[in-house]
C-alpha cells in the first residue's frame, strides 16, 4: 500500500510579511527529498465566514 505523506503549512499575515520565504523554500525542499507532498496556506485579507459560505454554496451547486 502506498500512502501519501502530507506536509500542511498555514501563513499567517504576519508570516507572510516577515519574510518567511527562503525559509519556507529551504523547508520544502527539506521535505519533498524525503518525498513528501507540501501543501502551503495563505492567511488572505477576505472575511472568513463569506469566503467558506461561498464556497459551500459553490460545493453544493456543482
Amino acid at each position: 500500500m502506498n500512502k501519501t505523506k502530507v506536509i500542511e503549512i498555514w501563513l499567517t499575515n504576519a508570516d507572510q510579511q516577515q519574510g518567511s520565504e527562503v525559509f519556507i523554500r529551504q523547508l520544502c525542499a527539506d521535505w519533498r527529498d524525503k518525498q513528501y507532498s507540501i501543501a502551503i496556506f495563505r492567511s488572505g485579507s477576505g472575511d472568513l465566514f463569506s469566503s467558506a459560505e461561498g464556497l459551500l454554496l459553490n460545493n453544493l451547486a456543482g
